[in-house]
């Protein structure tokens, strides 16, 4: 008896999902990078790379 495998069906549906998910990668990606900047320099900016020795905080006005 003849069981169908659906290799080939599951590959087209997974392909098809995968180049959506790509083609919509760059638009999330610069949405995030726009949204996030601000955040992520001062991240980066007093985190990862300190201000030299002296230099006062910036106080930030609400």
């Amino acid at each position: 008896m003849y069981l169908p495998t659906f290799y080939k069906l599951g590959y087209e549906a997974w392909s098809a999902k995968g180049k959506r998910f790509l083609g919509i990668m760059p638009a999330v990606g610069c949405w995030a990078v726009w949204a996030l900047y601000p955040n992520l320099y001062n991240t980066v900016y007093t985190d990862f790379i300190p201000p030299p020795k002296g230099v006062q905080r910036r106080v930030q006005e609400v």
